[in-house]
């Protein structure tokens, strides 16, 4: 469809008819048969004298209707919908003036303009040229005038100037470089060097980011287009296509006579003949050995018990729980009496970190703290309670004289607590059952007595967090620091060599809860954190002689065996106990076991006079468990003793 918006000429009769703007012509292709529809036929019914055809809106509205894209008039039908008159006006175009043979005029005041009668159209056209005349004649009566400067008027623009205007705020970096005033004029002899090499050599400028300048942009111009919601995303996938599969059900046999025929073909022999001798070996090695055999996970096992379920277990021995004092409370701090056999001791502590003990003050010490001393012998009620005024995260009997116990509180506090109640009266009678000599300021038989501690540290010069460890130093010991481990969350482990340099190595990925040297090797030392554990040796400077991998659970505890150099006991967060024994496997434990629900808190072994060997292990829910160790356990090798023990591992 085209359509013509200009100034139309048309000269009608001789008379030259102007339309100016508004007329719009659209040209139109009759066909013979449309022609004859609308009696409009070239020659006939219209021709170049008497060119007009009038046709009514309503005829091409019902031929559009009933020839549709095939009516001649498609290609204009919103211009004759939308036609305000009832009568459409045709002009035959014989000389195709605009393209076509006819052309159909689509306003009103240009159809009155050519149908009107040719006198009128003279007057117009006089009209038209008087009014040029004296427009003319009106600019050339008019003398020029030229444009006088005028005094600028404010429409307060100048805010927005301002605004928009860019201005330098900050101060100028300014650098100076310069030289000695005796170089000046000397000969420049250039030469390549390494700038890195040469002190002052070049200066260079980096950019940097400056948090003085930092601007938040509060507002900003921004243009959007409006469009419908997208979303990218992507996967990793198989693209599958179709393709044509044909699957075969049935097998496809050879007949007898091919099969002969292949048996006895040449091709055949020749392919036997060649992997007939690696076939055999490869046969032989099937019955020597296994192929899939796991080497990693059978490494160091006893081929004793390689057939059946290892003879290695903790067998349940005792248990201890209080209903007042451990309730609600986990056990901190395990150790075995070292005069008293069968005695054990127990500290307990909140299940709180320390900054909710310090919010929870007031209603914590409406629960006294205690350390419970226990008897394998009697498992009913504890034989002694030591009081104590905070939680006890740490104790330790004195080697020197095992009545005096050292131990360290929530609130950085150091306690000193005597068993004796009186100095010259031991409470406890060295025998395998404990028993307490009456007094009559003491409580009645029924009830455990109840001892005082005896000094504690100042609260000024205490420490700022809680007491993890006690350790007693003889008068004849003597400072020489070889090993120091830092057991905070860094996670370190420090190896001074001398005095100026010190090795520095990341093992553990959490907190170090357990740090042990071995009973028999003093340069051996064990520490337990997170899901690792390592063992270390002092002068060994690339690290640790031996960590493992990554556990399921975390370690919470642990312990050397006191028989063994090999073996030691791991307590785990699920209520596991690990077993490790270094002869049998150094790359998983030899047996683990559960002792708890909970996680276990502390480990401590210790012997019977009857050779008996047993392992105390504590849970977060206040009980203590007391495990005898089978004999597997507890016997040393032959080849554990020696000193290059843990050189060949």
């Amino acid at each position: 469809m085209f359509m013509f918006k200009q100034h139309s000429e048309f000269v009608y009769q001789g008379i030259l008819l102007s339309f100016t703007g508004h007329p719009e012509i659209f040209p139109l292709v009759l066909t013979t048969q449309t022609q004859a529809i609308f009696n409009c036929r070239v020659d006939e019914d219209v021709t170049e004298e008497n060119c007009f055809k009038i046709i009514k809106k309503e005829d091409v509205i019902q031929d559009l209707k009933r020839r549709a894209k095939i009516s001649d008039f498609y290609p204009i039908k919103n211009v004759i919908l939308e036609y305000p008159g009832e009568e459409l006006l045709v002009v035959l175009d014989k000389n195709f003036q605009y393209g076509q043979n006819f052309y159909l005029v689509a306003s009103e005041e240009a159809k009155e303009n050519l149908l009107k009668p040719p006198e009128t159209a003279e007057e117009k056209q006089e009209e038209i040229e008087e009014e040029v005349e004296n427009t003319v004649e009106t600019l050339e009566i008019q003398p020029y005038r030229p444009p006088v400067q005028k005094p600028w008027v404010s429409l307060g623009s100048e805010k927005e100037v301002e605004e928009e205007s860019v201005k330098d705020t900050v101060t100028k970096i300014k650098y100076m470089i310069s030289r000695v005033r005796r170089k000046f004029g000397a000969p420049i002899t250039f030469t390549d060097s390494n700038a890195s090499d040469v002190k002052d050599s070049y200066i260079e400028c980096t950019s940097y980011q400056d948090k003085t300048f930092s601007i938040k942009m509060l507002e900003k111009d921004v243009g959007v287009q409006m469009v419908p919601k997208v979303r990218e995303s992507s996967t990793q996938t198989e693209w599958t296509y179709p393709k044509n599969a044909a699957t075969q059900y049935f097998p496809r046999e050879l007949s007898d006579e091919e099969k002969e025929d292949y048996l006895s073909s040449e091709k055949l022999t020749e392919f036997l003949t060649s992997v007939h001798l690696r076939m055999e070996i490869a046969l032989q090695q099937n019955e020597i050995m296994n192929p899939f055999f796991d080497d990693w996970k059978a490494l160091a096992e006893d081929e004793s018990s390689s057939g059946g379920k290892p003879d290695v277990y903790l067998q349940a021995y005792q248990s201890f729980t209080d209903l007042r004092y451990p309730k609600d409370r986990t056990i901190s701090c395990v150790c075995w009496h070292p005069n008293i056999d069968g005695v054990i001791a127990v500290s307990a502590r909140q299940r709180l970190s320390y900054e909710e003990h310090i919010n929870l003050s007031d209603k914590a010490l409406l629960q006294q703290s205690a350390i419970l001393f226990w008897s394998v012998s009697d498992p009913i009620q504890p034989q002694l309670l030591l009081e104590c005024p905070e939680d006890i995260y740490c104790f330790q009997f004195s080697p020197s004289n095992p009545s005096i116990i050292a131990g360290g509180c929530i609130n950085g506090q150091v306690l000193i607590l005597c068993l004796q109640i009186k100095l010259d009266i031991p409470v406890f009678s060295y025998s395998i059952k404990i028993r307490v000599k009456t007094m009559e300021d003491q409580q009645s038989s029924t009830e455990p007595p109840l001892v005082k501690h005896w000094a504690a540290s100042p609260i000024d010069h205490a420490h700022k967090k809680p007491v993890t460890d006690i350790i007693w130093l003889l008068n004849y010991f003597e400072v020489s620091l070889k090993i120091y481990f830092s057991c905070c969350p860094t996670t370190t482990f420090f190896v001074p060599s001398d005095q100026k340099h010190t090795q520095k190595y990341t093992v553990h990925t959490e907190t170090i809860n357990t740090l042990q040297r071995s009973p028999f090797f003093k340069d051996i030392v064990l520490s337990i954190g997170g899901r690792k554990f390592a063992i270390w040796k002092e002068e060994v400077t690339y690290g640790a002689i031996l960590q493992s991998s990554c556990s399921s659970g975390r370690y919470t505890a642990g312990r050397w065996s006191l028989t063994r150099p090999g073996v030691f006991f791991i307590g785990r967060d699920d209520g596991n106990v690990d077993i490790w024994d270094l002869l049998k496997k150094t790359h998983e434990p030899l047996y683990f076991q559960n002792i708890s629900e909970s996680k276990i808190t502390f480990i401590s072994p210790w012997i019977a006079p009857s050779k008996q060997h047993f392992l105390a292990v504590s849970d977060d829910l206040g009980v203590l468990h007391v495990l005898e160790i089978c004999q597997a356990l507890s016997d040393p090798l032959m080849n554990e003793v020696g000193e290059n023990f843990y050189s060949s591992l």
